[in-house]
C-alpha cells in the first residue's frame, strides 16, 4: 500500500502484533492476531481494538480518522508475518459486510503492487478457492507469499 504505516511490535512467537492508531484526539492500541487453523499452514488474521472493559474485539469501530494508515499497517504486518513464516497462508474476512467490502476494495486497489510478490485468492459462495479478481464478492480472502 502506498500510504504510510505505523511502527509495530511483535510477540516472541510472532503471532501477535501491536501498534498505536494515533490522531489529534487520542491514541488507540490495536492488535493484529494470527491464529493457526487446525494443524494446517493457514492462519486467520484479525484486527482487534480495545473494548471499554479492556478486552479486545474485531467489532470495535475506533473512528480515529486514520483508516488508510491502519489498513496499510495491517498489510505491512501480514507481509512481515509471511516473511517470518513463508510457507503459511493468511486467511481473512471482514467481521461485517461493510468491512468485508472495504477489504475487497483495498485488495483491488493494491493488486498491481502485490502481483509477483504474493498470490491472493478468494472463496466463492460455493466454497471454491479461486484467484482473486477485482470487483467480485468472496466469502474469504487468502494471501500467500510467492
Amino acid at each position: 500500500m502506498g500510504e504510510g504505516s505505523y511502527p509495530f511490535e511483535i510477540s516472541v512467537d510472532g503471532l501477535i502484533y501491536k501498534f498505536e492508531s494515533i490522531s489529534t484526539k487520542r491514541t488507540i492500541v490495536k492488535t493484529v492476531s494470527f491464529e493457526r487453523i487446525g494443524n494446517s499452514n493457514v492462519f486467520n488474521v484479525a484486527l482487534l481494538g480495545p473494548l471499554a472493559n479492556g478486552a479486545f474485539s474485531d467489532q470495535v469501530e475506533s473512528r480515529n480518522g486514520d483508516l488508510q494508515t491502519v489498513l496499510a499497517t495491517v498489510f505491512q504486518i501480514i507481509c512481515d508475518f509471511l516473511n517470518q513464516f513463508p510457507d503459511s497462508i493468511v486467511s481473512f474476512r471482514g467481521s461485517d459486510t461493510r468491512r468485508h467490502r472495504l477489504y475487497r476494495i483495498a485488495i483491488s486497489r493494491e493488486l498491481d503492487n502485490v502481483t509477483g510478490k504474493y498470490e491472493i485468492y478468494g472463496t466463492t459462495a460455493s466454497q471454491e478457492v479461486v484467484v482473486f479478481t477485482p470487483n467480485v464478492d468472496y466469502e474469504h480472502y487468502f494471501i500467500k507469499k510467492l
